[in-house]
């Protein structure tokens, strides 16, 4: 979108959607059907084409129209329908439960770790 004031910067948002992601960055990039180091070119290209993202959005379960709005166009275009109201699988729900409970987990140990510093410092 030309027009915006502040245009948005598909590569990053990828790169952004990618690190929040339970997918490591050499599974997801297999399952789009890319390689590791064209990835790093794809993060960096701001106007990314919305076919690359779809791919990107399958293997990551990701419906990149929410940050990008154009893409439910490109969506609506191509015929391939939205997954923003579709329901998360039981399998994809354990997926996000075990991400935000290592997510947890990996705080917690850092919070002890500075916690432990501090009390053993004084």
């Amino acid at each position: 979108m030309k027009n915006q004031k502040y245009p948005i910067h598909r590569g990053a948002i990828l790169h952004a959607v990618a690190k929040r992601s339970s997918l490591s960055i050499v599974k997801m990039v297999k399952e789009a059907g890319y390689d590791q180091s064209t990835f790093y070119v794809h993060k960096s290209k701001p106007d990314l084409s919305l076919e690359i993202l779809y791919k990107y959005g399958k293997a990551l379960n990701h419906d990149f129209s929410f940050e990008i709005p154009e893409m439910a166009d490109y969506l609506e275009s191509q015929g391939i329908s939205s997954t923003s109201n579709d329901k998360l699988t039981y399998e994809q729900l354990e997926r996000e439960r075990d991400k935000w409970r290592d997510r947890y987990y990996t705080l917690l140990e850092e919070h002890n770790k500075v916690i432990t510093e501090k009390l053993n410092n004084k």
